[in-house]
């Protein structure tokens, strides 16, 4: 094997396929990237068994071959060095990268026992969405997925497609997100997928790095290996599915409310600060939110025996009862900081029922907040 190519897109690309390579993984294989040479293009490729990424870019190929590297020596490697033409050279055990002024060699394992990831070629996607709303729905979701494998499906974020509309949904027990999408163009069938959020965040980073703003990401389903393949651009993200069911969310969404504050997002988000100096002590962050109809102000408190009590006053429209709700001041917070409207809507009934967080005049999203005791 022997290659040429720049510095910037070489380490562009070594960095993206390198973030899902396990910091401890089971294989020591999997501590590497694999790259083969083929056609006068460079494929790289790395895997955690869980997610895999690959890329081809362009190369000078001077002879072809396969070899697999330490991801995360490499990497730091490339980063270092100037912009400028890199030599790579396959010596014996030993994958060699040159450059004017620098030059490093590294052990390698043979490709033999590194995991094969699935590739489409000639399949037609199951469908397309455009990468500013994929990357939005991912943000305004992932958050509320669980962050441990104790309940795996709640680890997922599930994408239901339903003809013209594909709805993202994450929860963790204690929120829930739901974010819709209309297609462009109806997918053949429907569907409802379970990927993880893991791979779900990736995929954002990667359409962050190489997509451009009129690129669709093409979605691809490989139903014998249970798997799907986000392709943007040259860069394809294989990840596993979850097997098992995601709870039946659908029966708790509130059809009604009792109370509607339109608020300032910013202003609510700085009275969380205030409170939350309180809140964070207290068992499960709880603070209260005291709403007024009457006089349009929301008045957030929290209290802790041993330490003191404080509140913050903020207006906004209000209409409907007055009622006063206890939640998490961290599941608050997460749901504003991953808005970036001006203006959200908050809709309670009882001080037992969830709290219903929307976007002013966008339809498309909904977030649940789980009450806590008062």
């Amino acid at each position: 094997m022997k290659f040429s190519c720049n510095q910037d897109t070489f380490s562009k690309y070594l960095n993206i396929v390198s973030r899902v390579v396990s910091s401890k993984p089971g294989l020591p294989i999997l501590n590497n990237v694999k790259f083969t040479t083929s056609k006068g293009k460079l494929l790289m490729t790395a895997t955690d068994l869980e997610i895999g990424i690959s890329t081809w870019i362009g190369a000078d190929v001077n002879s072809e071959g396969s070899v697999t590297v330490p991801a995360k020596q490499l990497s730091e490697f490339v980063n270092s060095i100037p912009n400028e033409k890199v030599d790579i050279n396959l010596e014996g055990q030993f994958f060699v990268v040159n450059t004017l002024n620098n030059t490093a060699q590294f052990h390698t394992i043979p490709v033999d026992d590194y995991p094969e990831i699935a590739v489409v070629k000639e399949e037609k996607p199951l469908l397309k969405i455009p990468q500013e709303d994929l990357v939005k729905a991912i943000n305004r979701v992932a958050f509320s997925c669980a962050t441990d494998d104790i309940k795996p499906v709640l680890a997922g974020l599930l994408m239901e497609i339903e003809g013209s509309k594909i709805n993202f949904v994450g929860t963790d027990g204690l929120r829930l997100s739901r974010q819709s999408i209309d297609l462009e163009v109806n997918s053949s069938s429907d569907k409802s997928l379970l990927v993880p959020v893991k791979a779900m965040q990736e995929l954002s980073f990667i359409i962050s790095e190489v997509a451009k703003d009129s690129e669709s990401v093409e979605i691809f389903i490989i139903e014998e290996r249970n798997q799907l393949v986000f392709r943007v651009g040259e860069v394809d993200l294989v990840s596993r599915l979850i097997e098992g069911e995601f709870p039946e969310y659908r029966q708790i969404i509130p059809t009604g409310f009792k109370t509607q504050c339109v608020l300032n997002r910013v202003e609510f988000l700085n009275a969380l600060k205030v409170t939350n100096i309180i809140a964070r002590t207290v068992l499960g962050n709880k603070l209260i939110l005291d709403i007024n109809s009457k006089e349009g102000t929301i008045t957030m408190s929290a209290s802790q025996s041993d330490v003191g009590s404080n509140k913050s006053t903020f207006e906004g429209e209000i209409s409907g009862e007055n009622v006063k709700i206890a939640f998490s001041s961290r599941l608050l917070s997460d749901v504003l900081s991953h808005l970036e409207q001006d203006e959200v809507i908050l809709e309670c009934s009882e001080s037992v029922k969830p709290g219903v967080f929307k976007v002013k005049d966008d339809e498309s999203f909904i977030h649940l907040v789980m009450p806590m005791m008062l």
